[in-house]
């Protein structure tokens, strides 16, 4: 979270639900809410990762829980509700930054060689599991009152790049799904997307060579990478008073990255 940011104390007593949230993106917005106050649930499907990054968010001071949990499965994400509700009495804030351009059951490509498999199984990753979530919480955010969903979402819903159709395609629809639900849920419960540029994290960086890296910084007018603190700050916005009349919006995090 950058420290020119006043955030302490922004969401205390909040509690918050980071999907995808052990590494990456999803990590760095777990500190950046618990860092402003808030009790903060990091899941993802592997125990041992959660386990782990639910320790090092308490090293840092943070009220945390890590709860392993498939978005994709309405009864593991109801278990994590539960589980969730349980640790910290109610849920406030969620957001889904579980997702992926490819994964153990789909993969990415030219339009080609892809498989109806392909978008299948990412449609069911970046966009039903954040259905399946978002549905999940909002009894319980209803019960404190109202709450704030933030979708991590990709500047590859605008920019079509080669090998990326499939996951392009899913980021454009979960675009759309965000604003419907911001409509049908108002006034009480708040839906907003983020869409990040290109973000620097360990996964992502391994993948680029250096003509990659070239091409990704001719077309970003900021001239460097983007990092999960930068993508972190505007979720916190999203997920504070501060944006109370906000919702149904897409913004962008892509250090001027054009799109149409």
């Amino acid at each position: 979270m950058p420290d020119s940011v006043d955030k302490e104390g922004i969401l205390a007593g909040k509690v918050a639900i980071v999907t995808g949230g052990t590494e990456g993106i999803g990590r760095g917005i777990a500190e950046a809410l618990g860092a402003a106050g808030a009790g903060v649930a990091v899941v993802s499907r592997r125990e041992s990762a959660v386990a782990e990054a639910q320790k090092q968010l308490a090293e840092l001071g943070i009220d945390a829980l890590g709860v392993a949990t498939d978005v994709r499965d309405v009864s593991s994400v109801a278990r994590m509700v539960d589980a969730v509700r349980d640790r910290f009495g109610g849920i406030d804030i969620l957001v889904n930054s579980a997702g992926g351009s490819f994964g153990d059951s789909f993969e990415r490509g030219p339009v080609l060689d892809l498989r109806p498999e392909d978008l299948i199984e990412g449609y069911r990753l970046n966009v039903v599991g954040t259905f399946i979530c978002t549905k999940a919480v909002v009894p319980e955010m209803r019960a404190r009152g109202g709450g704030s969903v933030v979708n991590i979402g990709s500047m590859a819903a605008y920019s079509a790049a080669r090998g990326m159709a499939s996951y392009g395609a899913t980021k454009a629809a979960l675009n759309s799904l965000t604003r419907s639900m911001a409509r049908e849920l108002a006034p009480d419960i708040r839906l907003n997307v983020v869409a990040p540029g290109h973000i620097d994290t360990p996964r992502t960086n391994g993948r680029r060579d250096e003509a990659k890296r070239a091409r990704q910084l001719a077309e970003t007018p900021m001239g460097r990478y983007g990092t999960p603190d930068d993508v972190a700050g505007a979720v916190l916005y999203l997920a504070s008073p501060a944006a109370s009349w906000v919702t149904g919006e897409v913004i962008r995090i892509a250090g001027g990255m054009g799109g149409e």
